[in-house]
């Protein structure tokens, strides 16, 4: 397989070419499927690198909660459905892949599926990840807000199964992830909001230890 540069990975996964016309300015066709990719990048890419079905995992664990307004338009939401992912390149999406409880208005609703937009993220030529992505700034605001967090995922959480040293994590996404997108973040915190983030997401003794390590 040849090394992709992000817009072939895109066109590859969810057979859609690039647009360089602005999400707010979109509308969702009623022939696109529930993945619909509109453009990159998108708004702003929420504080969660996760796959469909990693992500419904972390949200029932953390018990999130989404507002109770529509998560593309922000109108009151009138009905919560379920994403069905379709089926993608390499095993990333299957249609047995689920997310849950997704708070959708009737336009952007059809049946019993809700329309999910999603952003492909690229940590490397060969490693095309999707993430679920607040639909506009201020759903992924309130979203923060109504989970008093307003934090990045922990590297533990985003890549659920990986230590520190193992060779998965650091020889793929994991090691890419924690250098150019999540240390970013953490440089950010003061000493005291870095023992406070690592209670609040009861950071494991292996990760506890690496991240206070750090500068």
């Amino acid at each position: 397989m040849g090394i992709m540069n992000l817009d072939r990975q895109i066109h590859r996964v969810f057979g859609l070419e690039k647009s360089s016309v602005p999400v707010r300015q979109q509308s969702l066709p009623v022939s696109d499927t529930s993945l619909a990719f509109m453009g990159y990048p998108m708004l702003r890419q929420a504080e969660v690198f996760l796959s469909v079905p990693a992500l419904e995992r972390w949200r029932t664990e953390q018990s999130l909660a989404f507002p109770q307004e529509c998560c593309v338009c922000l109108r009151a939401v009138q009905r919560f459905l379920p994403v069905h992912a379709a089926p993608g390149w390499m095993g990333l999406l299957r249609r047995k892949q689920i997310l849950a409880a997704v708070p959708h208005c009737e336009e952007h609703g059809r049946q019993d599926e809700a329309r999910l937009l999603v952003q492909v993220n690229t940590w490397s030529e060969w490693v095309c990840q999707v993430a679920l992505i607040g639909q506009n700034e201020a759903f992924l605001l309130k979203t923060r807000e109504l989970n008093q967090t307003g934090d990045m995922a922990p590297p533990w959480k985003a890549f659920p199964g990986y230590e520190p040293m193992s060779s998965g994590w650091r020889q793929g996404n994991g090691e890419y992830w924690f250098a150019h997108v999540w240390s970013s973040f953490w440089q950010r915190l003061s000493p005291a909001e870095r023992q406070q983030y690592n209670q609040r997401w009861a950071a494991p003794t292996d990760w506890h230890s690496r991240l206070m390590d750090r500068p």
